[in-house]
């Protein structure tokens, strides 16, 4: 049965119309990227494959590659204790035991598969006498340097298979699917009206402190969220404009993703201190998610509601949990190695892309709803005014509270 009642017969006019027929081009066009990011999800060639591993031999004009003991170098400053080299390369470097001459190079690997990460880990017959005999060798190493057991970790093809393979296409499989199902339900639906028409009433919803908390915290954001996208799929979507503007791109993401942090993060502490009392779970919750807000109906006769509604609730707790863990993950990886390991830092920026991308697809709902998706809603955070009609059907308790009279019925 359809949740959809028709209900009193609104005036809606050409804008409304005019609503429906963009949401049904914008769900045209993400429904083609849609299929187009599901095809490359399963066509196999962007999946993250080994096809090389290292091998060391002896600098002959034979042999080409990289200066073995170059790389040991700059690979044990990276992962040596911070006390002890430091982040900068005029760092004390450690000694090696390692002849020169020897450079680094690769070899193929037979039947690679981006699923079998022991292929990287296996030894073949020459490795095999310098190492401790064993079917799978990891984190054991025969070379007399600092963190030579982490040069070559089966763990960091686990953790490439995850970012690259996993999080990289379910992300934008959130995304664009959101943005669809959205577009898609403006172009069903229509946009929200006001049902009783605007009364030219207006009441206040928001104060400055408050509008001004939530667009520094919004555009902050939106910064953040549009550089993370650039650093995560720069390359798919930028590279057709060139190389060059790639690359400017994503150098200024990479300084703008650290620069707009602070802003993001003071905005998360004082939208808690102000907000957090009136985003308390209650009963009222159940009867509005049980009626999905009454968003899919034209009845004037919405589920009540305080100051703030279940949706507007769930908005709320996933900017704090989930933007409070990004700050928290952020803060790791903008001082590599001072908290955790190279394990734990894998794991700490796999944690924060996922987040990231999730909470990119929920906002998407949040900027729906509070501009084309609902007549009226925009009010609040523009100009901090609604209509009184406006705030009878979506939150009646609260207007009853601010006006001084209790609603029939209500408690």
């Amino acid at each position: 049965m359809s949740i959809y009642q028709p209900g009193p017969v609104v005036v809606r006019g050409r804008d409304f119309t005019a609503y429906r027929i963009g949401g049904a081009i914008v769900a045209a066009l993400l429904f083609v990227a849609l299929c187009f990011q599901v095809w490359e999800l399963f066509d196999g060639d962007a999946r993250t494959v080994p096809e090389v591993s290292w091998i060391a031999a002896d600098n002959t004009p034979d042999v080409g590659g990289m200066e073995a003991s170059e790389v040991i170098i700059a690979r044990t400053k990276l992962l040596d204790e911070r006390w002890r080299t430091g982040p900068s390369p005029e760092g004390e470097i450690p000694d090696l035991a390692l002849r020169s001459g020897v450079v680094l190079n690769t070899v193929p690997i037979e039947d690679p598969s981006p699923f079998l990460t022991e292929a990287w880990a296996t030894p073949d017959n020459e490795a095999l006498p310098m190492i401790k005999p064993s079917d799978r060798v990891a984190g054991i190493s025969s070379l007399p340097y600092p963190a030579a057991e982490i040069f070559e970790r089966p763990f960091a093809r686990d953790w490439r298979v995850g970012i690259a393979d996993l999080v990289t296409h379910l992300g934008a499989l959130a995304i664009l699917g959101f943005s669809f199902l959205l577009a898609l339900l403006l172009a069903i639906r229509g946009r929200v009206p006001i049902v009783e028409g605007r009364s030219r009433r207006c009441v206040k919803r928001f104060g400055l402190i408050e509008r001004a908390t939530h667009w520094m915290t919004s555009v902050s954001f939106i910064m953040l969220a549009l550089t993370g996208i650039t650093i995560a799929y720069g390359k798919t979507l930028l590279l057709p404009f060139g190389e060059e503007f790639l690359g400017d791109a994503g150098w200024l993401s990479t300084w703008g993703h650290m620069m707009f942090f602070p802003p993001f993060a003071l905005g998360l502490v004082i939208m808690a201190g102000m907000w957090l009392r009136h985003n308390l779970p209650s009963r009222l919750d159940i009867e509005w998610l049980r009626r999905a807000g009454g968003m899919m109906t034209d009845s004037p006769d919405h589920p009540s509601a305080r100051k703030f509604n279940a949706g507007q609730k769930l908005i709320f707790w996933s900017a704090v949990l989930g933007g409070g863990l990004m700050v928290a993950t952020g803060i790791v990886l903008m001082v590599p190695f001072y908290f955790f390991g190279v394990d734990g830092m894998s794991w700490t920026m796999l944690a924060h892309a996922t987040i990231g991308l999730m909470l990119i697809a929920i906002f998407i709902a949040h900027i729906y709803i509070g501009t084309v998706g609902m007549q009226g809603a925009i009010d609040a955070m523009w100009q901090g005014d609604v209509d009184r009609n406006w705030a009878k059907e979506h939150h009646d308790l609260w207007l009853a509270e601010i006006e001084g009279k209790q609603p029939e019925g209500t408690r």
